[in-house]
């Protein structure tokens, strides 16, 4: 067993506590805030200066997601677009394919 690891153990009310306190602190600081800002920030720009749309809290947490997914796909570099040459056909394949094509008309 490695020993550089240190266990942590909770022990009664105060260790539930404290650890409801970081979960809120998690909940808080990667979920709610940045919808928090991301519905003002819509708001004060689009809604203020352009006279656009107001978005509520869930339309913001929908922006959020899509923030995110977008984020994450793109950091991760799990979207390639790989592009694809075709052999080059030489003229004695293209005979045999013309052939092959007239002589499925005839049938």
């Amino acid at each position: 067993m490695n020993k550089n690891f240190k266990v942590f153990q909770i022990h009664g009310l105060t260790g539930l506590l404290f650890v409801m306190l970081i979960m809120a602190g998690l909940c808080f600081g990667f979920i709610l805030f940045p919808i928090w800002a991301i519905m003002m920030g819509w708001n004060g720009m689009i809604g203020n200066l352009y006279n656009g749309p107001l978005i509520n809290y869930y339309q913001a947490s929908l922006l959020w997601v899509f923030i995110a997914l977008c984020v994450y796909l793109f950091l991760k570099n799990s979207i390639t677009i790989k592009i694809h040459t075709s052999e080059s056909l030489d003229e004695d394949n293209i005979k045999k394919i013309i052939e092959e094509e007239e002589s499925n008309k005839d049938n």
